[in-house]
């Protein structure tokens, strides 16, 4: 695949090898920051699969460049383990949005907004987790009792609470 192609060509041609495969996947991080409101222009696609789905979905994507799957991530800030995965309760959630004019899975926003939270990284990284957080509010409805549940589930609780309080979220 020649390195010139967009990132939405690339898209398209991921999104029919993940579903070709019966991987079940779901876009998260930034580009689903960007389906729910952000205006950062997109550079990569990150895609949360079931870790049985792992090493299909890689080896579906493993000549597109810009795409970085992962499964059943542990998060080690500061020396507090917080879990990231895809489970039932998520992918019963999962909306169908168009990100670079395809049409694909993105993770429930509750589930972005705790990943997000988790990391709190800023733009000294590179990143814009808590911009990110703040433009995904203004356009979506919150399931807050959902969001609660994610933040428990991904043993969370330390890390994300006191910034979710301080955005006037929980």
């Amino acid at each position: 695949m020649q390195q010139k192609e967009s990132l939405s060509s690339k898209l398209h041609i991921a999104r029919d090898r993940l579903d070709e495969a019966g991987v079940h996947w779901t876009v998260f991080a930034g580009a689903a920051a960007y389906c729910y409101g952000s205006e950062r222009r997109v550079t990569d696609v990150d895609i949360l699969v079931r870790a049985v789905d792992l090493e299909k979905a890689k080896d579906a994507l493993k000549d597109i460049e810009g795409f970085d799957v992962v499964a059943d991530l542990k998060i080690n800030v500061n020396e507090e383990i917080c879990l990231f995965f895809m489970d039932n309760e998520m992918e019963a959630k999962i909306q169908r949005r168009r990100l670079l004019d395809v049409e694909i899975p993105v993770i429930p926003i509750e589930d972005n907004i705790v990943f997000k939270a988790i990391l709190q990284r800023t733009e000294k990284q590179g990143k814009h987790d808590i911009e990110d957080i703040q433009c995904m509010m203004k356009n979506e409805k919150i399931d807050i009792k959902y969001l609660k549940r994610r933040i428990i589930k991904y043993h969370a609780e330390k890390r994300v609470k006191p910034l979710l309080q301080r955005l006037r979220i929980l």
